[in-house]
């Protein structure tokens, strides 16, 4: 059967001679991998809709539920286009997605995380401070996942200070077009709310992240 379905694509991988898989986070079925036929050779119809960081309007054909479904066709809903002409941000865009990836099962659907992750890339195209951004997509995406980072620091208050954990607490809540807006913060205590984000994500990580490790890099040298 075909099937119209709308999704983020978090990462592409070679398969046999001229085929991709994508991992795709769907608004209707959650976490898939699907197939794009030919999308490895450069001037293949479908070579863009498998690139990472876009948002699609896939048409695939599944026979069924335990067969990965091929892309038949595809439609641009978003290209993040800003993000492609800033490395560091499309940095922060793919930690986010492989994040997504890694602590998400498979066929489960979760729109909330759908719009997460959507609203995190549309925002990191133009935000003052995309690793502000970054903070607040982890949070929510624990707090959806059912890690709530808030909730551990209230059993564990000896990890961070109390206007740090105030700070989180926003973060973790204001929309994410007021993450912005949010008063100017000493660089001393926006590293140590990185810092303790990261180190409670680690914990539920079953590796480090490639992503991770390139983002790492770019903080060293700015």
């Amino acid at each position: 059967m075909y099937y119209h379905i709308k999704g983020l694509v978090l990462k592409s991988q070679i398969s046999a001679e001229a085929d991709k898989i994508i991992t795709v986070y769907t608004h209707e079925w959650g976490k898939i991998s699907a197939v794009v036929p030919g999308a490895k050779k450069i001037k293949a119809k479908l070579a863009w809709a498998a690139e990472p960081i876009r948002e699609n309007e896939f048409l695939v054909y599944a026979k069924n539920g335990y067969l990965r479904p091929k892309v038949t066709g595809a439609k641009a809903i978003n290209s993040f286009t800003k993000l492609f002409c800033d490395w560091r941000r499309f940095s922060i865009a793919q930690y986010c997605a492989e994040i997504m990836d890694v602590l998400t099962p498979f066929n489960s659907e979760n729109a909330r995380k759908y719009e997460l992750l959507s609203r995190t890339w549309n925002l990191l195209e133009t935000s003052k401070y995309p690793w502000r951004i970054f903070s607040a997509f982890v949070l929510r995406f624990l707090n959806l996942s059912g890690y709530s980072f808030t909730e551990f620091l209230k059993r564990n208050k000896h990890l961070v200070n109390n206007p740090e954990r105030e700070l989180i607490g926003k973060l973790s809540n204001m929309p994410g077009e007021d993450v912005d807006k949010l008063f100017p913060l000493e660089s001393r205590i926006e590293t140590n709310i990185k810092q303790a984000i990261d180190s409670y994500l680690s914990m539920y990580l079953p590796r480090k992240l490639c992503s991770k490790e390139f983002c790492e890099k770019i903080i060293a040298t700015e």
